[in-house]
């Protein structure tokens, strides 16, 4: 017999030997599921000028952590599902963090010498209306 289906046969066991709890943990985690929405919602709403990605991000993995370990029973599994989970997770995390740093690292656009902003970025100054600035309605500018 093949090493992997003694492990497809003992896991097969466990499945059967296996007693869920009850309701209660899918509701807390259900209920965390939850809040972190909530969170993710005012935070996107706040308009934070710097770490508002990474914080989106880390909830999303957290989230996504949790649906896989309670709603797909990985936290139950011995093993193989364990070694995956953790190697996806740990790729994930590079993955953000490499993400992350190439925002933080970039350069700001050149400008012309001729051109220097008080601020960065650059604000459009006057904006009124519904295009903003000078701006008319199309057709109405003058040539």
């Amino acid at each position: 017999m093949s090493a992997m289906a003694n492990e497809s046969f003992k896991e097969d066991r466990e499945m059967r030997q296996e007693h869920h709890s009850g309701p209660g943990k899918y509701v807390a985690v259900w209920a965390a599921l939850m809040v972190l929405t909530l969170v993710t919602v005012f935070t996107g709403r706040m308009h934070i000028p710097t770490g508002a990605l990474a914080l989106a991000l880390v909830i999303a993995s957290v989230k996504g952590a949790l649906v896989a370990l309670f709603f797909m029973h990985l936290a139950e599994h011995q093993g193989a599902s364990r070694l995956v989970f953790a190697t996806s997770m740990l790729f994930v995390v590079l993955m953000l963090l490499f993400t992350l740093f190439d925002i933080g690292t970039r350069f700001r656009p050149a400008l012309p010498s001729y051109s220097t902003p008080e601020e960065w970025p650059v604000q459009t100054r006057g904006q009124s209306g519904r295009y903003g600035g000078e701006l008319k309605a199309p057709g109405t500018n003058p040539k």
